[in-house]
């Protein structure tokens, strides 16, 4: 239980970063922005790139809401839920990176 720099722990790290700076980013900036679009472009590679470190439907399930709320489809109450539902999409990467990194 200790961190090694390698490839694969710096990505991890990096995609860390970007998730918890997206999620902050998510509440101050506008709905409309195109940054977690691009966020869920690197965390599409890096599912991809790096096979069976997350699960497939929390990572669709999140490309989906960031769809959802940047294309503004739903308003109201319907909107909130999309947004916690991508809060809990932003603490399952975060909490699948923590262990990926220290090897848990």
């Amino acid at each position: 239980m200790y961190f090694q720099i390698t490839l694969f722990n710096v990505v991890t790290l990096f995609l860390m970063a970007a998730t918890l700076l997206v999620a902050a980013r998510r509440f101050s900036a506008r709905v409309d922005s195109n940054w977690p679009l691009t966020y869920y472009g690197v965390l599409l590679a890096y599912w991809r790139g790096y096979a069976y470190t997350l699960d497939t439907y929390w990572v669709m399930g999140g490309l989906l809401c960031g769809l959802l709320l940047r294309f503004e489809f739903l308003a109201g109450a319907a909107e909130k839920l999309i947004r916690a539902l991508e809060v809990l999409v932003f603490a399952y990467i975060t909490w699948c990176c923590v262990k990926l990194i220290l090897r848990w």
